[in-house]
């Protein structure tokens, strides 16, 4: 199952508050917590938060923005 650290941990390596990681179906911890399916979909694969990225404009708001 998919679980997402919220601190410092370790489970087959350090993991840091935002991390997403699979971990066997019914393992429990104190740091970590599973993501639910929405959280799951909205966000893109990868290895926790990118600090600073912030989201652009699409569309006719990008033209908005200038």
């Amino acid at each position: 199952m998919k679980v997402v650290a919220n601190s410092i941990g370790y489970f087959g390596s350090v993991r840091v508050a935002g991390d997403e990681f699979d971990v066997p179906e019914g393992t429990t911890g104190s740091w970590f917590a599973p993501v639910t399916t929405a959280e799951a979909e909205s966000k893109p694969a990868g290895k926790g938060k990118r600090k600073g990225a912030e989201a652009e404009p699409a569309g006719d708001e990008a033209a908005d923005a200038i």
